[in-house]
């Protein structure tokens, strides 16, 4: 737990590190084997490098995360079509970089020069949409999704672009026939018809404006005084030469850089401390009574009378010379002066603002020669026929037999069939119920369909399947089963299975002459038909025959067990309403002759 809490805050760590890192803008870049590496801000010693174009990302296992698939079905170009699926993220592989770790070092000439890992990326959000626009597919195959022959049925895209370190994005087109055979041949060439384009920006630091202002004011004195004196009695030569020089140095120089316009930075304050500084700079440097262009005070020259004539005798010589008279003093003096005065005034001065610009990118990339690399691998490419053994699925069909059908009138309820298809192993039983109700079969839907899944089945196995059959009987709650035992089933392969009730079929045509009728004073006749269904006997159909009818034939359908008996039984009615009725008789063919009974 300890050791995951570690690993957690490194990484935190590590993100906020990459988070906070900016990067020059104007200054540091350097290109090694084609990768823009651009110098920490904060640490020169740092590179970030800015990856060329996206790519196919990869998983741990180092496999492309790349799907281009086919399928085929029986329902030709509307059944056919493809399926393309891509992971695209925008890095360099690691092995790549670490190659580029020394050239980077060799071309900085910077041995302390060290890769820090990926410029911090951010994506670009389009305002008033709802969607980035950081991502986008180029493809004329893949955007064609208007129109009746469009190459793809449908696009996802995940959108958002894959700046972030270990961040992917997806995409994801169901094809048509026609796009999908054009996207595979696309994909054989150099140049396939699906590019990725990214763009974003990274944030930059440069100098928004910046302002040097350089003075020296120099002010030079030079002063040279000469003189010569040579006395001799009362005779003096004076020789003089005075020299004045000034020299006065101004120079201002002002150097101003402003990129506040493009990088949003307002330097109006700058410029207007700048101005001051100037304008005081100038007064300062230009004043020649209290400025730094002062004249130094002037040095007087040796004129006349500076040097004494004829000295007088001094206190030591009249103490102790005594009254002597001296009568002149012979001098020979030399006076030279010489004054430099070097007055300097420098001044120095830096404005200087940095700005953090977003600086935008583009770039794209395409995904180009992996049929030609990858063709042959299933794992990227692949056909997959839709009626194999995973998907393919059969029909079987129950019908009830038309001759039968009109027996549902008489004898029948509902017939109802349950169906088992048994796979084996873990796989579940496929399991159904149809029901054939007479309203049903009144209205011509005699047919009803099953379907069951082969689930892999490789054998013909997967046709044999278990049915069983229930006959509803009206009048009762007996059922009759097929087969008869409770756990028993049919077992067939046939794909469709004609429902025969297990009776005999007897068509009986009755026929009964309307002149004997007459003659036998007979009015009415009623012929009741029995017959063994399911073991029991049951008057199964009446009929009524009338002196009157028009017809002198009928027309009846019995069912019965097989080789079981039907029979039958009349009851006459004569004209005063008296009832006869006649032995019970098996029918033993299909024409049945009625001939009334002689009356007395």
């Amino acid at each position: 737990m300890k050791t995951r809490q570690l690993l957690l805050i490194s990484v935190l760590l590590l993100s906020a590190l990459w988070s906070q890192a900016t990067v020059k803008y104007n200054e540091g870049q350097v290109m090694v084997k084609g990768v823009l590496f651009l110098q920490e801000y904060e640490n020169p010693n740092n590179y970030y490098y800015l990856p060329q174009y996206p790519r196919l990302s990869r998983n741990e296992k180092g496999l492309y995360e790349l799907l281009c698939m086919k399928y085929v079905g029986q329902g030709g170009a509307e059944t056919n079509g493809g399926i393309f699926h891509a992971l695209i993220e925008f890095s360099m592989p690691s092995e790549f970089v670490e190659t580029l770790q020394k050239e980077l070092q060799e071309k900085t000439a910077n041995k302390n020069a060290t890769i820090a890992g990926p410029v911090p990326l951010q994506q670009t959000l389009k305002e008033g949409e709802n969607t980035p626009g950081g991502f986008q597919i180029i493809s004329s195959i893949l955007t064609n999704t208007t129109g009746k022959d469009a190459f793809t049925r449908n696009i996802i895209a995940s959108g958002h672009a894959p700046l972030l370190p270990g961040s992917k994005a997806a995409v994801s087109a169901r094809l048509s026939q026609e796009g999908a055979t054009l996207l595979f041949e696309s994909l054989k060439q150099p140049t396939s018809d699906v590019s990725v384009s990214l763009n974003g920006y990274y944030e930059a630091t440069t100098k928004a404006y910046n302002a040097t202002v350089t003075a020296e004011s120099s002010v030079i004195y030079e002063h040279y005084s000469k003189l010569s004196n040579i006395q001799s009695g009362y005779t003096r030569d004076q020789l003089r030469k005075i020299t004045d020089d000034l020299r006065r140095d101004q120079s201002l120089k002002i150097d101003i850089f402003d990129g506040g316009g493009g990088s949003g930075v307002d330097t109006k304050n700058l410029q207007g401390i700048l101005d001051a500084v100037t304008d005081k700079l100038i007064e300062l440097m230009f004043d020649t009574q209290n400025g730094w262009s002062k004249e130094p005070p002037r040095e007087a020259a040796v004129e006349v009378n500076q040097i004494l004539g004829r000295q007088e005798r001094g206190f030591f010589s009249e103490v102790f010379g005594g009254a002597q008279d001296t009568p002149y003093f012979s001098d020979n003096q030399f006076v030279l002066k010489k004054r430099t005065d070097i007055r300097t005034n420098k001044f120095y001065l830096n404005l200087s603002k940095t700005a953090v610009i977003r600086v935008p990118f583009y770039t794209s990339g395409n995904l180009s020669g992996i049929y030609k690399n990858f063709g042959a691998d299933t794992t990227y490419f692949r056909t997959v026929n839709l009626d194999d053994a995973d998907f393919q699925r059969r029909d079987v069909h129950f019908q009830v037999d038309g001759d039968f059908a009109e027996s549902f009138k008489d004898i029948f309820n509902f017939v109802t069939v349950s169906f088992r298809k048994k796979y084996g192993g873990s796989q579940n039983d496929a399991t159904a119920d149809l029901i054939f109700k007479r309203g049903d079969l009144e209205k011509g839907n005699d047919i009803q369909l099953i379907k069951y899944p082969r689930l892999g089945t490789s054998t013909s196995d997967w046709l044999n399947y278990e049915y069983r059959i229930s006959w509803s009987l009206k009048g009762n709650n007996l059922s009759i089963k097929e087969p008869s035992g409770e756990n028993q089933w049919k077992s067939s392969k046939a794909s469709a299975i004609s429902l025969i009730p297990p009776f005999s079929r007897r068509l009986v045509e009755v026929d009964a002459d309307r002149t004997g009728f007459k003659e036998a004073k007979i009015l009415t006749a009623t012929v009741r038909f029995l017959a063994i269904v399911g073991g029991k006997p049951q008057i199964q159909k009446t009929i009524t025959l009338r002196a009157g009818d028009t017809s002198n034939t009928s027309k009846v359908t019995l069912f019965h067990d097989v080789n079981q008996p039907v029979a039958y039984q009349i009851t006459w009615y004569d004209n005063k309403g008296k009832a006869s009725d006649s032995e019970l008789k098996e029918i033993t063919d299909n024409y049945l002759l009625l001939i009334p009974p002689v009356t007395e």
